[in-house]
């Protein structure tokens, strides 16, 4: 039976399952992890809570969507037909049971462990074949993201077995670090050509300085806040890096952005994650906690980056207009507002926390509710045009 004819279209392409389940994951962890911070749930799988959340969002959510991304741009990048079938419905197995077993196991395990860990490697060797071309050589800095993402989440898992202290932080941190570092990359070449136009007088611009410099830092600062994160020299990078981002985005800005959900998105996305950084720098000097730092890269960064290109490739990849509808415009605002509360709440009255997670939660569930009502039906249907995929 064809991939065309298939009575299944979740699983004629990658960004089908996972986007659509990392979605559904995305609300209900957020749901979870209110009621166990409020203590109306008991705390979920092995994991501290706070470091359960941080894994689940980081390692589940993120790299659910980055899988459904690579394995979708892969066939645009090579022309050859994305992973699909039974392969597909393999690497949605092992990402489904590491996140069941995280959340359902209540004492540290191997087998955990191991099946949450299988993902990379299993996701690197199915990409393989899309990367090998001579052509392919810049690409395949995603083998070294894969990589990273396995190191990060290996100490995760070696402080809950007791093989090592102090690096489930680190370990979290890591990812996160890592999943800045290809929205860098990748947003370096989206984000502008998304917003060239025929019609527009003015066109995103770019300088070699600004484009290495914001490469350099990013790496600068996965370096500096993995070995040296309460330094002079992390906080030095992570302000350098806030500047660079920010003369990156003021390049790429204009006008018609402001026209263009499916565009200012994104670009409020990277402003978050500019502002980032600069946090960050403040983080490293004791100056501020860390939690808005964080938060500004995860629900800023991570978090509406991955809605933003999530609305866009699906709509695109379905074959419809690549336009916005006015609940998934609510929602790129709701997890804008998310992001506010959770970030800047807490440094303007830190007694009022709980209130500002809240609300920060509620505009994310928010945000993936209405994601889910637009989008689960382009997800599971064909598409609408007649293509495969």
């Amino acid at each position: 039976m064809t991939p065309e004819t298939d009575p299944s279209p979740l699983w004629r392409l990658g960004f089908r399952p996972f986007f659509l389940f990392a979605s559904v994951f995305a609300l209900f962890s957020i749901l979870i992890w209110l009621m166990v911070f409020l203590g109306a749930a008991r705390p979920v799988g092995h994991f501290d809570p706070i470091l359960w959340h941080s894994h689940e969002m980081i390692y589940g959510y993120a790299t659910a969507v980055i899988a459904g991304f690579v394995l979708t741009a892969s066939q645009n990048w090579t022309g050859r037909p994305g992973i699909r079938g039974r392969h597909l419905k393999l690497l949605f197995l092992i990402w489904v049971l590491g996140r069941i077993l995280m959340s359902t196991v209540p004492g540290p395990s191997l087998i955990v462990a191991f099946v949450d860990l299988a993902f990379y490697p299993t996701l690197a060797v199915s990409m393989i074949p899309y990367l090998r071309p001579a052509d392919m050589k810049v690409e395949r800095v995603f083998f070294a993201y894969f990589a990273l993402y396995f190191t990060g989440d290996l100490l995760m898992h070696l402080e809950s077995l007791r093989v090592v202290r102090g690096y489930s932080l680190r370990g979290a941190l890591l990812g996160l670090d890592t999943t800045i570092l290809m929205i860098v990359f990748m947003g370096g070449r989206l984000i502008p050509f998304f917003t060239e136009s025929e019609k527009a007088k003015t066109q995103p611009r770019s300088r070699v300085w600004a484009e290495v410099g914001s490469h350099l830092s990013a790496w600068a600062f996965l370096v500096s806040q993995f070995l040296t994160p309460t330094s002079w020299i992390a906080a030095g990078i992570a302000f350098a890096a806030c500047i660079l981002h920010t003369v990156r985005l003021a390049l790429w800005y204009v006008k018609r952005v402001r026209r263009v959900a499916l565009l200012w998105v994104l670009y409020s996305s990277y402003l978050w994650i500019a502002l980032g950084f600069g946090l960050f720098g403040f983080t490293s000097l004791s100056l501020i906690p860390l939690g808005p730092s964080v938060h500004a890269l995860t629900i800023g960064g991570l978090g509406i980056m991955t809605y933003g290109m999530m609305s866009r490739v699906s709509l695109g990849h379905t074959g419809r207009e690549l336009r916005a509808s006015k609940p998934v415009i609510a929602g790129y605002i709701a997890l804008n507002v998310a992001c506010a509360f959770r970030v800047l709440g807490p440094l303007l009255a830190s007694a009022w926390l709980t209130a500002w997670l809240v609300v920060s939660g509620a505009f994310w569930v928010g945000a993936f509710a209405l994601f889910l009502w637009i989008y689960s039906p382009m997800l599971l249907r064909p598409r609408v045009d007649g293509r495969p995929g």
